[in-house]
């Protein structure tokens, strides 16, 4: 949709776009400078051309809004929401396999290759991947051991490497984990069971 910079009307973009395949679509992100869009999906009628699970890519025309798809998406992964590090040049996200994976963004065409060393080992069932505002930190929640594992990011290589004491532990299951805008604190939101 467009947006109206006076009363914040919605308008609906023509040329919205028609997937081939019953997909699941449960989540969208957008690269800071506003160029590309990342969808996260679970296919569930896999056809031998589509993965059953991945990110779609697609560069955003900044004059129509439309959305135009990257050359070799969609790109296999598991399905789970993405983070774009602060610069636009890297995707982390978690895997069904206790593990976070990392991806570097071709800044002129939006492709995404697989960091060098990924995935890189995290807790078990990890849910929620967070970045600090500086790019520097990435955190990540695992819900099955009630802790956040965290790294240190390699902004040339895109490789995350634990911070010493990690994990840190949690009080309940954390859901989801954001931080603040100065990159001071961390929040988590969890589920509490009395019987922990």
């Amino acid at each position: 949709y467009s947006i109206n910079a006076t009363t914040g009307m919605l308008t609906q973009v023509s040329g919205g776009i028609a997937f081939e395949v019953n997909e699941e679509i449960s989540s969208i992100t957008i690269n800071p400078t506003g160029t590309f869009a990342y969808m996260e999906f679970h296919n569930m009628t896999p056809v031998k051309h589509i993965p059953a699970d991945g990110i779609m890519a697609y560069k955003i025309n900044s004059i129509t809004g439309t959305l135009i798809p990257v050359a070799g998406s969609p790109f296999e992964t598991y399905p789970s929401p993405i983070t774009i590090n602060p610069a636009g040049t890297f995707v982390y996200k978690t895997l069904g396999d206790n593990s976070v994976s990392g991806y570097r963004i071709n800044t002129f065409t939006g492709a995404l290759t697989e960091v060098a060393g990924s995935p890189f080992a995290a807790g078990s069932g990890p849910v929620s991947v967070a970045i600090s505002p500086a790019g520097t930190f990435v955190y990540v929640v695992n819900i099955n051991d009630r802790n956040i594992s965290g790294y240190h990011i390699n902004n040339a290589t895109g490789e995350l490497i634990p911070i010493v004491g990690s994990p840190f532990y949690v009080l309940g299951q954390p859901q989801d984990i954001t931080v603040n805008s100065a990159g001071t604190f961390v929040y988590t939101v969890n589920h509490w069971c009395p019987y922990f």
